[in-house]
């Protein structure tokens, strides 16, 4: 890329997640919240005003339930490009249960999606064994779902490869007992212990794509500087699953003050918790080389990087200090490698700060501090 150019961004990739927002609030929150209670047997329901990871409702009897529903985005012209769709169901999984557990939830179902232009057994074969294995790694059930034909809306679905879209719901309930997480009890001093990621999990693929192929001119082929692995190979390593890492940690006492999963808006979503503290991240871990391999690519500022991906860190957990010790051999004991990534501040406003980049964000971006 020419050093006058503008470094690519989100949006200019395709994605505008502040426009997103913007239009949520304003064009579809309104309506949405009026169906709150049009249902009587449902006493409750949050979630849809908060933002936070999942929709709990509570009926007139029984568990409070937790209700979300993702996809998998862009991830999944890059299966069709590589012709390997398992990937993308352990993806689809992944993305459900892994909010549904942030609100104190146990995983139970999921009901999935896919949007096609044809049907090809072979391709809905590997991505129902995908599907298999993402609900065997969070142990739940996918009782049902909707295949749908709709090659006439598909525009670029022309020859090749079907082109898709592949959706899941996901429901999950609170054991009795146990208090929702919204991350209002998180307190300054707190310990914010990080889960590594497996790679880009499913978000800023419009962004990586748009760096790695048309500014970088790269191939699924071409490997990853200073690692023995294929292009194909690090952006098509799903999505991690966390169920079992935090069911060990309510199993041995270790009651979390908060769990973000770190999605779309990376380590910016520390600050959709709802106490009003700030974050300070300063004991991350390099992030692995394809983040680095898309950073130079496309000489893609830090800011952008840490707003759009997950830079290494696929999970978050808020525990008090005294608890943090337990809470890693718990994390441990299960096959995690857990690390202390930072701690809770007293500054309000929910910020998120990385020393080490010199970067303060709020919302969905980051700032670079002025020295």
């Amino acid at each position: 890329m020419d050093s006058d150019q503008t470094p690519p961004t989100y949006a200019s990739a395709g994605v505008d997640e502040q426009r997103e927002q913007d239009v949520f609030a304003t064009a579809m929150r309104p309506w949405l919240a009026r169906t709150a209670a049009r249902s009587p047997l449902v006493t409750s329901i949050t979630g849809l005003a908060s933002g936070y990871f999942a929709t709990l409702i509570q009926l007139q009897s029984g568990p409070p339930l937790a209700l979300s529903t993702d996809g998998v985005g862009t991830k999944l012209l890059l299966a069709r490009q590589a012709n390997r769709w398992e990937p993308v169901g352990i993806d689809c999984v992944a993305n459900n249960v892994n909010d549904l557990i942030c609100v104190g939830a146990v995983p139970l179902a999921m009901l999935d999606y896919v949007a096609t232009d044809r049907i090809d057994e072979g391709v809905l074969e590997e991505i129902a064994r995908g599907l298999y294995l993402g609900a065997d790694l969070a142990g739940i059930a996918i009782p049902g779902g909707e295949i749908a034909q709709i090659g006439s809306m598909l525009a670029d679905a022309s020859g090749g490869r079907p082109m898709l879209d592949l959706v899941g719901t996901a429901i999950g309930a609170l054991p009795p007992g146990r208090d929702p997480l919204d991350g209002s009890a998180v307190r300054p001093g707190d310990v914010i212990i990080g889960l590594p990621s497996s790679g880009l999990h499913s978000n800023g693929y419009s962004l990586a794509r748009h760096v790695l192929f048309d500014v970088a001119g790269l191939t699924l082929d071409d490997r990853v500087p200073g690692t023995a692995r294929h292009l194909d190979d690090a952006l098509l390593q799903p999505t991690r699953v966390y169920v079992a890492a935090i069911a060990a940690l309510w199993a041995a006492g270790v009651e979390p003050r908060a769990l973000v999963n770190v999605s779309g808006g990376g380590l910016l979503n520390l600050g959709r918790l709802a106490a009003d503290v700030s974050y300070e991240l300063d004991a991350l871990p390099p992030p692995p080389p394809v983040f680095g391999l898309i950073a130079d690519a496309g000489k893609v500022p830090a800011a952008t990087m840490y707003a759009t991906f997950n830079m290494g860190i696929g999970f978050a957990i808020v525990v008090p200090a005294a608890r943090q010790l337990a809470a890693m051999a718990a994390l441990k004991g299960v096959g995690e490698e857990p690390a202390r990534v930072g701690w809770v501040t007293s500054r309000t406003g929910r910020t998120v700060s990385i020393p080490a980049a010199g970067l303060r964000g709020r919302g969905d971006a980051f700032e670079v501090i002025s020295s």
